[in-house]
């Protein structure tokens, strides 16, 4: 055992590779037209329980998300939805499923 004790510190050397790797998959934040903003300020405004496909960007990398939406703050500027709030300078597009 004593003999494989230096390959030890080689986890964390793969979990610092592989958070590496992580950050290069990492993309800027696309910017979005004004065509599509329209389109979800659209959707919002006429918003009444549909299940949405919500696109979002969080830390580096674009997501989505089949929801319904539980409220729109207007005040703070996000989308509550079941698990966690959306700003709405993150969100990159909604389908209506």
């Amino acid at each position: 055992m004593k003999k494989f004790l230096p390959f030890a510190s080689l986890k964390e050397q793969a979990i610092f590779l592989h958070e590496m790797e992580k950050n290069k998959e990492k993309v800027p934040k696309p910017q979005i037209s004004e065509d599509i903003i329209s389109e979800i300020n659209r959707i919002l405004s006429a918003y009444s329980g549909e299940t949405l496909i919500i696109y979002y960007f969080a830390n580096g990398f674009i997501k989505s998300i089949t929801t319904t939406i539980k409220r729109i703050d207007v005040i703070n500027k996000t989308l509550r939805l079941e698990a966690f709030s959306i700003k709405f300078t993150n969100i990159l597009n909604i389908e209506i499923v």
